[in-house]
């Protein structure tokens, strides 16, 4: 192992990074003590400079992070985002996290980094970056793997207080749009109220008739919802998503959305200008969502 290397960040602190050593055997194996360290040190640097409280560490999250790290970096190069199991299929096997809120990210930093400069540019991620100074968030559990062509993948899960209401889900939801819209180059896009209401009807109009879908069983879609709650629009998009349970809503919808074209498209959309997501939660704990997109 290489001495201590000392260098500004951007948020102009300085910190302790260590170089990292290299795996010459060629499969992917856990970061050591000391990379993983770093990688806490740094986090903690970055919400220090925020003025924002530090978080604590938790042992269920440090364990379900490690997994999941380990599960991505095992996997072949051109699979290994999004992740390969959904993070509400994991959760449960930690009772202790069940009924939280609990967010991830997921940073894979090629090997053509190294050293430290490998471990910075695991919290030069927007998205990551952006998680890590939510003011929300109590709880932090960091997993570090190094796959078997030297990327470091760091798995970051944060959570928070809040209970898993449907408000909470819904505004997590548009948190994870605007990020994404944010990290591309667009605005954010502002909540309407009204546009809420259309939403959950829908969401509970799926629920309750048993249908899935853009088209209601009455043949209306989206513009004719809208156009029905008296809301004018230029140009309105709507995407739907059904989970089994109301994490998953959170976890998986998203990235199920950026990887169909039509959600996605919806999603960078430029002109859209405000949002509104629905959510219903059966007895059983599954979860319709509708997010409607809108163009003033």
């Amino acid at each position: 192992m290489a001495g201590p290397d000392t260098r500004h960040l951007a948020c102009g602190l300085l910190i302790l990074v260590l170089l990292v050593s290299r795996n010459s055997a060629g499969t992917a194996r856990a970061a050591d003590e000391q990379t993983a360290a770093s990688l806490g040190q740094i986090l903690a640097a970055l919400r220090e400079n925020a003025e924002l409280a530090p978080l604590r560490p938790s042992l269920p999250l440090q364990e379900l992070a490690d997994r999941r790290a380990g599960q991505i970096a095992a996997a072949p190069a051109e699979r290994r985002l999004p992740h390969p199991v959904p993070l509400d299929e994991q959760l449960d096997d930690w009772p202790e996290l069940r009924g939280h809120l609990v967010s991830e990210r997921v940073v894979v930093v090629p090997a053509a980094l190294s050293g430290s400069d490998q471990i910075r540019a695991a919290w030069d991620n927007p998205e990551a970056g952006a998680l890590a100074l939510d003011s929300n968030s109590v709880a932090v559990g960091l997993g570090a793997w190094f796959s078997a062509d030297g990327a470091l993948i760091l798995v970051a899960l944060f959570q928070t207080e809040e209970t898993l209401d449907r408000a909470t889900l819904e505004r997590v939801l548009v948190d994870e749009i605007n990020e994404i819209r944010v990290t591309h180059g667009f605005v954010a896009l502002t909540v309407n109220d009204r546009l809420r209401e259309v939403a959950r009807a829908h969401s509970g109009a799926m629920l309750a008739d048993g249908f899935f879908g853009h088209e209601s069983p009455d043949g209306s879609l989206p513009a004719d919802r809208v156009r029905a709650a008296r809301i004018r629009f230029r140009l309105i998009g709507e995407n739907v998503a059904r989970s089994l349970q109301p994490l998953g809503a959170i976890h998986s919808v998203v990235d199920e959305w950026m990887a169909s074209p039509g959600h996605r498209a919806n999603i960078l959309t430029p002109d859209f200008r405000e949002t509104a997501v629905g959510a219903v939660v059966s007895d059983d704990g599954s979860v319709y969502v509708t997010q409607l997109f809108r163009e003033p």
